[in-house]
């Protein structure tokens, strides 16, 4: 049976689309919209936090390019591929 991320329809061991909210994040361990990481590892600017925090069009600038320097920084940590519930303690 192939099991998919409810998100974002990736298949069981794939990396999650970029962004979904399914994904966990590999510098903290919890779920990557939730966690407060990307301001920390990027050293985002009060005004850039400001921006993140109103997220108002996030192909305008400053958001575009502070997703973009967030992007390579999951991939140069390495993204978490999607586990479907049912492998997870095979994996712990």
């Amino acid at each position: 049976m192939l099991i998919i991320c409810a998100d974002c329809a990736c298949s069981d061991g794939a990396l999650h689309e970029p962004f979904c909210t399914q994904e966990i994040c590999p510098f903290c361990g919890t779920p990557l919209v939730s966690c407060d990481c990307m301001s920390k590892v990027l050293a985002l600017s009060p005004e850039e936090q400001h921006a993140v925090d109103a997220y108002i069009d996030d192909e305008m600038e400053p958001l575009k390019s502070i997703n973009e320097r967030w992007a390579a920084a999951l991939d140069k940590k390495g993204r978490v591929p999607f586990i479907a519930q049912e492998h997870r303690a095979e994996a712990l």
